[in-house]
């Protein structure tokens, strides 16, 4: 009797599987003309107006319960089960896009120029693949939405708006929904995020513990005196400093175990003087990652010292400021082993495959750890595994271009298999497969 009970539970959610996969691949033209139109209207960090609408007029038609306006622009909506469960599930995707000038020749490339940004007028581009992530996240919902009478527990789907990071002093991304109810009512009982990746088609990435950095965006700023370009002696020129700052900066990692991982950049260096004017304030702008959250206060501390004193020997002054903090992406190997059957199921064992953390961060860090789950990268590219890299390109292909490049680029056929790996992923997870 049981092994009839057996054989008839696995018919059945063969059966399931195989009508999930039906049901994604007849969404997937739609999901594709989604990210094509959200890739030619990117949106910057706190202005993404119109892609929020696109997500929640969606929503709204598969008879969701919708939020709009969470944490700025972010947009939250419930999915209850027509079977009785008292599990939930929320699904992750964020929405905004980057301020790079696009250099792909796509029909639907972005021409876009922010004239409004903050910072100054920017090109715009979506260059880490929150087009793709939106649009495969708009087409589990709209999969689930129809298996509604299906599902046993609560669907709960979150596009989050300013995974870059608020502009100047603005607030925004996962940690402003959070702290505005986003995992609440109802709270889930895990978290699952995909982002799209420059290894190969269809391979799905994953690493165990930190799997990507601790972040923070720091300004340094400095403090001299300002005066004629012929005549440096006769103020305190902040330019020399900055420099000094900078290069000192490059050269914390000798100071750590070599097994640490860490980066700290500076990518913007703000002044006011002009050619023949020495300004008085100068400050630079940059992140800081690290892997080891024991070591990032040490980190900082250190980022303190070789600015306050490379300042203090030109008699100046050097303030560091630590904004925007992201804590790392934590994935527990617990939820990893639980999660394995399924992802091996939906891309094939062998397309799965464990990769070193990243230093690169993401704020849906903010959803997991607080609540467990997985983030995965899905790749995406005309890459192979192999070389000093780990991935090398195809030859003939298109190459490969990592996030935030302005030859980024995503093959829209995987996006379908986000689709799937969503859907499956809520189905396992509310009927105690994973």
């Amino acid at each position: 009797m049981l092994a009839c009970l057996l054989s008839l539970s696995l018919e059945t959610s063969a059966q399931a599987y195989s009508d999930i996969d039906t049901a994604a691949e007849r969404v997937e033209q739609k999901v594709i003309e989604w990210r094509r139109q959200i890739h030619q209207h990117p949106e910057l960090s706190n202005r993404e107006v119109k892609t929020a609408a696109l997500v929640a007029d969606h929503l709204l038609s598969l008879g969701l319960d919708v939020t709009t306006e969470v944490g700025v622009h972010g947009v939250v909506a419930v999915l209850k089960g027509g079977q009785p469960g008292d599990k939930v599930i929320a699904l992750r995707a964020d929405m905004d896009a980057n301020a790079v000038k696009e250099m792909q020749t796509l029909p639907f490339k972005s021409t876009r120029i922010d004239e409004t940004w903050p910072e100054g007028a920017v090109p715009v581009m979506h260059a880490c693949g929150h087009d793709g992530h939106t649009a495969m996240l708009m087409g589990a919902a709209e999969v689930l939405a129809a298996m509604r009478e299906q599902i046993p527990g609560t669907v709960k789907f979150i596009f989050q708006g300013a995974e870059e990071g608020p502009p100047g002093d603005e607030e925004g991304g996962g940690s402003m929904m959070v702290r505005e109810g986003a995992l609440e009512n109802p709270k889930p009982n895990m978290v699952f995020a995909i982002h799209l990746a420059p290894s190969p088609n269809n391979a799905v990435g994953y690493a165990k513990g930190n799997a990507l950095a601790n972040s923070y965006k720091l300004s340094i700023k400095i403090a001299g005196a300002g005066t004629h370009g012929s005549a440096p002696w006769a103020g305190k020129d902040p330019m020399p400093v900055g420099a000094e700052i900078i290069s000192a900066l490059a050269q914390i990692y000798r100071q750590v175990p070599a097994n640490e991982a860490l980066t700290l950049s500076i990518g913007k260096v703000i002044d006011e003087g002009r050619f023949n004017i020495i300004g008085s304030n100068l400050t630079l702008v940059g992140t800081l990652r690290v892997l080891n959250n024991d070591l990032l206060q040490d980190i900082k501390m250190r980022v303190e010292r070789i600015a306050s004193n490379i300042a203090e020997a030109h008699g100046q002054t050097a303030e560091v400021v630590w904004e925007q903090f992201v804590p790392a992406v934590y994935n527990d190997p617990e939820w990893v082993m639980r999660m394995l059957p399924t992802l091996e199921r939906v891309v094939g064992a062998t397309n799965v495959f464990e990769g070193p953390p990243s230093l690169g961060y993401d704020d849906a860090s903010e959803f997991i750890n607080p609540v467990g789950g997985l983030y995965i990268g899905l790749g995406a590219q005309d890459s192979e595994f192999g070389g000093p890299a780990g991935i090398r390109p195809i030859e003939g292909g298109k190459g490969i271009y990592y996030n935030h490049s302005p030859h980024f680029y995503i093959n829209e056929e995987v996006l379908v298999t986000g689709v799937r790996l969503h859907v499956n992923t809520v189905f396992d997870f509310l009927n105690g497969k994973i």
